[in-house]
């Protein structure tokens, strides 16, 4: 993903996006992310089967996230119940504290709880399994997502940072 960025952002801001640095954008900038992986919660993404079927997620189609079926109760009784709330505000109350504390926290928020399988460093389950790569990304992005964002702020396009980058050799 590093070297994919890095032909990005050399070569095609503003001509290829990548959902993966859309979101990541968004978050340096402060803003809702497009994708709930990267949200702060999650829940507003419900799977319907070909049976009328709703689901929580489509990460989670299993009988504890069954919310009905749309021939017997509408759609927005299912998406507001209170058992899709709790499901939507788990990603953010069940992060472990190694999550919490981190300074990327503000652009992963965690990930998807589907891949919250495995122990911190200190043994608190619900880990990401790829945080450590989600970690070497946003370390490496950093930098020029401060940048992008700070073009954006003074009503500058991002694609801009194609120059920064052409200008001073990076």
């Amino acid at each position: 993903m590093i070297a994919v960025f890095e032909e990005w952002v050399r070569r095609d801001v503003g001509e290829t996006f990548v959902n993966m640095f859309d979101v990541a954008l968004a978050n340096w900038a402060g803003e809702m992310p497009g994708l709930c992986l990267f949200a702060p919660t999650c829940g507003m993404t419900l799977a319907m089967e070909h049976n009328g079927d709703m689901y929580s997620c489509d990460h989670f189609v299993s009988p504890d996230h069954f919310l009905g079926n749309i021939t017997e109760v509408p759609m927005i009784e299912m998406v507001t119940s209170a058992k899709q709330q709790k499901f939507g505000q788990d990603k953010l109350d069940l992060l472990p504290r190694y999550c919490r504390e981190c300074r990327f926290r503000f652009a992963c928020h965690g990930g998807c709880p589907k891949d919250r399988f495995i122990k911190t460093p200190q043994g608190e389950g619900g880990l990401n399994y790829l945080c450590k790569g989600y970690k070497a990304f946003f370390k490496h992005v950093d930098r020029p997502m401060r940048l992008m964002t700070a073009l954006l702020r003074e009503n500058r396009a991002p694609a801009q940072i194609m120059q920064v980058y052409r200008d001073s050799r990076l």
